[in-house]
């Protein structure tokens, strides 16, 4: 290397060392920054939000409430979670992407309070007011200080979680006793039924004698019981609902006291129903679905399963169906196909897949005053030493009869169902392999994400078990 080229290098050398050692730590000469101050989340005890959804969150004592900013006065609880989450947005609320100062630019941006969202936020002895405009075109929202001109963009997502009316703040919640605390629920129907439930703590029993050849389900009782004490409202009632026909729930819990839930049985005009729970002043809109669970008469609480056995003490079973046997047995610890005498997809493990489906195989419901029929498909099982039978039998407007050994009575279920146990050897093949997701596998899943390609994974896997079941 010769001398004209080392003296260059050395001089570079020195300018670079006298830059770096000149340099601002932050260049920031004629760049616009958006600075507001910076208030904790635990500190924020006010957001006040004015536009085409106007809100006001206030901390108090009993903890947060909402109010429609010209009626300041009337109060509401706030959903707690939804609180939280927007008070944590504006805790870091940044906008780093500056567009430009030009005032007769913010209708544009729709940044003005006409047009805008503006959020006002205090705390701590600090506080700040943004207006928060239309959505950018590369991504996230204009927003402005409300005392500035300079407009930014912001990924901020208080940008739509601040959009809600009082309505939608506030908690939906219905105040019940909690589920470990109820020991009964009396039931008074609109239809002049009546029932009651009991708990021990553990085990839901019906309160009075059941009717003759009546199985009662002690799970279905406590999913009643699960719904009554965590009610969640849609929408708020401005005066009473319509309750001259109504279902009637009483919560008695283990100190005595008594909540008594009256549910409309009339729709409304918007398609759900009123409710109602005494000492609550508030009256609450309920969705359908919600009604149609604790809608539930006697017959909604019958144990509707057919078999009763123990899946790991089975060590025979028997399928006939369409004119075909498939038998299986238990050698040792390990299944083997006896009949037809092998299949190349065969897997013993799957056996009690399918034994564990038989167990908790449910009837729609009763055939009331209803013959079996000539039998169409059986299930024999040798459990403990003992024999157990499911048959199905005939066919009637859309249902097939059905008949295992937990009790007497005739039940009904669908032909897919019938149907599903008629595939022979092949309900006891290997399950497919899980999917690769690697070099070789599905086209494209090995370019996503890891955390993307997972979920693909398990969903693809959850479905494939619930094929198999």
């Amino acid at each position: 290397m010769n001398k004209p080229t080392l003296a260059a290098i050395g001089a570079f050398v020195v300018l670079l060392l006298a830059f770096f050692a000149t340099r601002e730590k932050e260049v920031s000469v004629g760049v616009k920054k958006f600075d507001v101050p910076a208030i904790s989340t635990a500190a924020i005890d006010s957001v006040t939000v004015t536009g085409a959804n106007a809100a006001k969150l206030e901390r108090g004592a009993n903890g947060w409430t909402v109010a429609d900013p010209a009626k300041a006065d009337v109060k509401f609880p706030a959903d707690d979670a939804q609180v939280q989450a927007v008070l944590s947005a504006l805790a870091e609320f940044k906008a780093p992407d500056f567009v430009n100062d030009k005032a007769d630019k913010h209708a544009e941006y729709e940044v003005t309070s006409e047009k805008g969202t503006t959020v006002a936020v205090s705390g701590g002895g600090k506080s700040f007011t943004v207006i928060l405009g239309k959505a950018s075109k590369s991504g996230g929202t204009y927003v402005r200080k409300a005392d500035g001109d300079a407009v930014f963009v912001t990924q901020s997502p208080a940008t739509w979680q601040v959009k809600r009316n009082v309505t939608a703040w506030r908690k939906k919640t219905i105040t019940t006793p909690a589920l470990a605390d109820v020991t009964q629920v009396d039931v008074v129907r609109a239809d002049g039924e009546t029932y009651s439930l009991k708990s021990d703590g553990t085990t839901w029993t019906l309160g009075s004698a059941a009717p003759a050849g009546f199985r009662f389900d002690g799970a279905a009782a406590q999913r009643l019981a699960t719904q009554l004490t965590s009610l969640s409202a849609q929408d708020f009632l401005s005066a009473d609902g319509d309750y001259s026909k109504a279902n009637v729930f009483t919560l008695t819990t283990k100190d005595g006291k008594t909540t008594k839930v009256t549910v409309a049985a009339t729709k409304r005009d918007d398609g759900n129903f009123a409710l109602k729970v005494d000492g609550d002043a508030q009256q609450y809109v309920v969705a359908t679905w919600l009604v149609e669970q604790l809608d539930k008469k006697l017959e909604g609480l019958r144990d509707l399963t057919l078999m009763a056995f123990d899946p790991a003490k089975v060590t025979k079973a028997t399928i006939t169906a369409a004119g075909k046997k498939t038998i299986v047995a238990k050698e040792g610890e390990a299944w083997k196909l006896v009949e037809p005498k092998s299949s190349p997809e065969f897997d013993g493990s799957q056996v009690l897949v399918q034994l564990n489906k038989l167990k908790t195989f449910r009837a729609a419901k009763v055939v009331e005053k209803g013959a079996l029929g000539a039998a169409s498909t059986t299930i024999e099982l040798v459990a403990d030493g003992k024999p157990v039978k499911l048959t199905f039998g005939a066919e009637s407007g859309g249902d097939v009869f059905v008949k295992g050994n937990a009790d007497d009575l005739v039940y009904a279920t669908t032909a897919a169902e019938k149907n599903s146990w008629g595939a022979g050897a092949a309900l006891f093949n290997k399950p497919p392999p899980p999917p690769n997701f690697g070099n070789g596998g599905i086209n494209g899943l090995d370019q996503l994400p890891p955390e993307i390609r997972q979920q693909l994974m398990q969903q693809l896997q959850q479905q494939q078990m619930q094929q198999r079941n």
